[in-house]
């Protein structure tokens, strides 16, 4: 029996042993507890010691110095991505512990493969058609960093994982800029097996409600149309309904936050940063499960098993379907010009949904004597609720055929390289016409926002002109199925671009400069030289005062329209060419 069994504790051991040989289960989460990281890769390496159709295998590093791990069910014992795909089969990939203090997704995945397995579940006869890849965990470093007060206002279970990894990276915020080894590893074996159904597990923050579970879909509006039209009319409505049938009645992701869910509630769109806004640009529907943090932890595990049953039979039944609207989609995004690069959320659309809810009322708080909002579980209301779920472009762009990143900057390239980028390498030096952005304007937050100062509101000039390339520069064609996930990264001024992760922040500083008593005689010379600049410069002191009265904000215009002044400085160093 493999080696890692020797770390689980006894008497799990043999409460996983009697369960995995087709006794009730009686594990852990019954009793509010759930187990430590190296009794869940126990309990996955004893499942693939007794089962055929179950391989645990390692998928890379993480920052905590252990390996990521995947368990692979399959029924005809493919457990090599290519053989998968060869056959045919539909493929659901399920992540946990990406918030080890949220783990119910944990022990769910410990026991709907258990049940899969050994045939105990109902849903044992949809793996005929279906692969199901299930991470243990995945940020192991915040699971092995395990304590009771981690999530102040979650209901158990007693000791839990926390939020931040090894490094203290909230991982899913990490999936553009990839400091993580985690999320580096993660991008590989995704790659690897190019899932077409994608479900990360969580528990929710936020308000008090009678559901169980909730939903977060891809956001039909960043995906093509056939995926798009799909999930919504026919994949969540279908989940939806069957968990309605279950005792785990489903809502969407109650997006609120201190405030009742009473007069609706906004979609959430997920933007590439997040793991599931990353797996939809790459065209897997794409699914986050956010289990009510209060309900009592067994029945959130239960609820996020059944939730993986249903999706696993609705993978099954629908597996042509899936299939086909994903090539569409991937055809369709292979040729799009035109790009959202960011979105805001439309309230003069929503739709009118049922939503039952705890009355919201407020008293009098005993530690600060303010009014506090509390929810009245003895006060229920069911009524329709309005789901702002529609987004507008902020900002838009038109793709170009290709995108050109200097060798320089490996950093980038390597991130497109994780992401299964395709990538032409320049065999010789070369000199292109090329349209060039200058950064005009940026803001900046004022605290770390997961390891990065993250720039926003970017505002870019646009130029076009002559760019020598040298051999090793990289050519970055648009048209491929990662064409979203490249002008979202690529375009400075898009909501998760790389320009925005700063990537790009040694363009935003000067690095030559002038003495003002030296230039002062080079700029007198430069103006006559340059009658047009002098008048404009005349125009300049006539209409701003403040400027006519600073010799050095004057000296410092007249060498920003020099040759002297850096070609470089705020130019974007990566650029935009079409062939024709």
């Amino acid at each position: 029996m493999n080696q890692l069994l020797l770390k689980l504790s006894s008497g799990m051991l043999a409460c996983f042993i009697s369960a995995s040989a087709g006794a009730q289960a009686n594990l852990s989460y019954m009793q509010n507890k759930t187990p430590e990281y190296e009794d869940v890769i126990s309990m996955y390496a004893l499942m693939d010691d007794v089962y055929e159709n179950a391989k645990l295998v390692t998928a890379g590093t993480t920052d905590a110095g252990k390996p990521l791990h995947a368990f692979i069910i399959s029924d005809d014992k493919l457990f090599a991505p290519a053989e998968v795909h060869q056959h045919g089969k539909t493929i659901i990939m399920i992540n946990n512990g990406i918030h080890p203090g949220e783990c119910n997704g944990i022990d769910a995945s410990i026991e709907f493969a258990r049940e899969l397995l050994s045939g105990q579940s109902i849903y044992s006869e949809y793996l005929k058609n279906t692969v199901v890849l299930i991470i243990p965990v995945f940020n192991i470093g915040g699971a092995r960093n395990r304590s009771a007060y981690h999530r102040a206002n979650q209901n158990g279970p007693e000791l839990h994982g926390f939020r931040g990894n090894a490094c203290n990276l909230d991982l899913n915020r990490d999936f553009v800029k990839m400091d993580a080894n985690n999320t580096r590893s993660m991008i590989q074996l995704f790659h690897a097996w190019d899932p077409d159904i994608f479900i990360d597990t969580h528990s929710t923050n936020g308000a008090d409600y009678p559901y169980t579970v909730t939903l977060i879909p891809s956001h039909h509006q960043q995906l093509e149309e056939p995926q798009a039209k799909f999930i919504r009319t026919e994949m969540v409505p279908e989940l939806f309904n069957a968990m309605d049938r279950s005792p785990y009645k489903i809502s969407h992701y109650v997006n609120v936050f201190r405030r009742s869910p009473e007069q609706g509630f906004e979609g959430f769109y997920q933007y590439p940063r997040y793991l599931s806004g990353y797996t939809s640009t790459f065209h897997a529907l794409s699914f986050t499960v956010e289990s009510h943090m209060l309900k009592p932890y067994p029945e959130r595990v239960l609820s996020t098993k059944r939730l993986l049953g249903e999706m696993l039979k609705f993978s099954s039944v629908n597996a042509t379907k899936i299939k086909e609207v994903k090539q569409e989609s991937i055809a369709i995004s292979e040729n799009r010009k035109h790009h959202v690069l960011q979105w805001y959320n439309d309230t003069s659309q929503y739709d009118l949904i049922t939503f039952t809810g705890y009355k919201a009322k407020t008293s009098k708080s005993e530690v600060t004597g303010q009014d506090i909002l509390y929810y009245d579980r003895d006060d229920a209301w069911t009524d329709l609720v309005p789901f702002y779920n529609y987004f507008r472009p902020n900002i838009e762009t038109e793709a170009p055929e290709y995108y050109i990143v200097p060798s320089a900057w490996d950093d980038v390239i390597e991130r497109l390289r994780l992401s299964n980028i395709k990538m032409k390498v320049l065999q010789q030096d070369t000199s292109l016409h090329v349209e060039i952005y200058f950064i005009e304007d940026y803001q900046t937050t004022r605290q770390p926002y997961n390891g990065h100062y993250l720039h926003f509101a970017t505002r870019v000039r646009k130029e076009t002109g002559s760019i020598k390339f040298h051999s090793g520069d990289v050519m970055v064609p648009v048209k491929q199925r990662g064409s979203s996930f490249i002008v979202n990264t690529l375009e400075p001024h898009a909501y998760d671009s790389f320009f925005n992760w700063n990537f790009f922040d040694a363009i935003l500083a000067r690095k030559e400069y002038f003495s003002p008593y030296l230039f002062e005689k080079t700029a007198e010379r430069y103006l006559e030289e340059n009658s047009d600049l002098k008048n404009e410069f005349l125009v300049k002191k006539a209409s701003d005062p403040e400027f006519d009265q600073n010799s050095s904000a004057q000296l410092r215009w007249i060498y920003e329209r020099s040759p002297w002044s850096e070609p470089t400085y705020r130019r974007y160093p990566v650029y935009r060419y079409n062939t024709k």
